[in-house]
């Protein structure tokens, strides 16, 4: 049951509530015994959607905190293929060799985990103008 299912419960259970303030004295115990049954029921469901959210809700945060994770690590660099917990830098940009006429370059790509010390050299063809 979501929230609005549970919202619309606890409506209901206060109408019941209101009905049970305003029934007679004169109505019979059992009259009186199947609206307490019924409230008891609503609210029992009122307490199990309300649990439902809560997980759903920690779930969602627990999402919400993994993919903040992922966003910070793609804005700090891609991933070091290696050790997985270090991000490559560009640490020297120079000509190609054979190419660098033609406007290519070489990209020196370093981890920056201390521990990992993996490098490594890209090609980069620049962009048509």
């Amino acid at each position: 049951m979501d929230i609005m299912g549970a919202l619309a419960v606890a409506s209901q259970s206060i109408k019941l509530a209101k009905d049970l303030r305003e029934l007679e004295r004169e109505l019979d115990s059992a009259g009186y015994k199947a609206k307490m049954a019924e409230l008891y029921g609503n609210l029992a469901d009122i307490k199990i959607a309300l649990s439902d959210a809560k997980e759903a809700l920690h779930e969602k945060d627990g999402e919400i905190k993994k993919l903040t994770a992922e966003i910070i690590a793609l804005k700090s660099g891609e991933t070091c293929p290696l050790c997985q917990s270090g991000n490559l830098k560009v640490t020297s940009i120079k000509p190609h060799p054979i190419f660098g006429v033609m406007g290519q370059k070489e990209h020196t790509l370093t981890c920056q985990n201390g521990e990992c010390g993996h490098r490594e050299t890209r090609l980069v063809i620049p962009a048509e103008r």
